[in-house]
C-alpha cells in the first residue's frame, strides 16, 4: 500500500487550515521583522552615538595635545634660561681677576726703606 493510503482522512488538513498556518507564519515573520527593525534602529543610534563621542573624544585630544605643545614650549624656555643662567655662572667664576693691589717687590721696599731713613 501507498503511504498516502495509510494516512487516514482525519490526518488531512484542509486548504483553510494550511492558510490560517501561513498566516500565522506571515504575521510571525513580520512581527520578528519589526523586531529587527527596532533591533537595527537601536544598533544604528548606538552607532551615531559612538560615532559622535568619538569626535568628541578626537577634539579633546587635539585639545590636551594643543596644551601640552604649549607646556613643552615653556618647559624648553624655562630650561634654556637655566643654561645661559648656569653658563653665566661658570662664565663669571672663570673670569681672570686684577689683583686688588700690586704686590711689593724687593725694589719697592728698598725704596720704602730709603725714603723712611730721611729727616723726618
Amino acid at each position: 500500500m501507498n503511504k498516502l493510503q495509510k494516512i487516514e482522512k482525519n490526518q488531512f488538513i484542509t486548504e483553510f487550515e494550511v492558510e490560517s498556518k501561513l498566516d500565522i507564519l506571515v504575521k510571525g515573520q513580520t512581527n520578528n521583522s519589526k523586531e529587527l527593525q527596532a533591533i537595527r534602529n537601536d544598533l544604528q543610534r548606538g552607532f551615531i552615538g559612538l560615532a559622535l563621542r568619538n569626535e568628541e573624544l578626537l577634539k579633546a585630544n587635539d585639545q590636551l595635545k594643543q596644551q601640552l605643545d604649549d607646556v613643552l614650549k615653556e618647559l624648553n624656555v624655562i630650561k634654556q634660561e637655566r643654561e645661559e643662567k648656569a653658563a653665566r655662572r661658570e662664565k663669571w667664576a672663570k673670569r681672570k681677576r686684577l689683583p686688588k693691589r700690586d704686590p711689593i717687590n724687593s725694589e719697592i721696599y728698598n725704596l720704602l726703606i730709603k725714603e723712611s731713613e730721611g729727616p723726618t
